[in-house]
């Protein structure tokens, strides 16, 4: 029980400092999405533990529905400006990997998360440095 209160816990921090990262409106929504995507792992990977029926299906399948899902919020993130730029195609791309990041971390991989973050951070850290 523990284990995966430390999953989800790891899950919210990773989440907000991405979205923090990312100086959105919507940085909760990071949060949110790493949290949802982790707990969803967590639930799907246990239940087939539980359950003992390895042949019944996929643990992986819930986790992928996760990346579905994203298709749709980032959908709603991304426009077009009145000066026919696209706007929130990053934002987007963030949350897509926010929930990727999620995933990773309710399959107990966090090292692997925590790694990919700072990487994140400093690509955000680069880009953002005007040079």
């Amino acid at each position: 029980m523990g284990n995966f209160l430390l999953r989800i816990t790891i899950a919210a921090i990773v989440g907000s400092i991405i979205g923090i990262r990312t100086n959105s409106a919507a940085s909760r929504m990071f949060a949110i999405v790493c949290t949802g995507a982790a707990l969803l792992t967590i639930v799907s990977t246990e239940f087939y533990k539980v359950v003992d029926y390895p042949w019944l299906g996929d643990p992986g399948r819930l986790s992928a529905q996760v990346i579905v899902a994203l298709g749709f919020l980032g959908t709603g993130l991304i426009w077009v400006s009145e000066k026919q730029e696209v706007k929130g195609l990053t934002v987007a791309a963030s949350i897509w990997l926010t929930a990727i990041l999620g995933i990773l971390i309710g399959c107990g991989q966090g090292i692997a998360s925590l790694i990919t973050v700072i990487i994140l951070v400093i690509g955000y850290l680069l880009f953002t440095l005007k040079l």
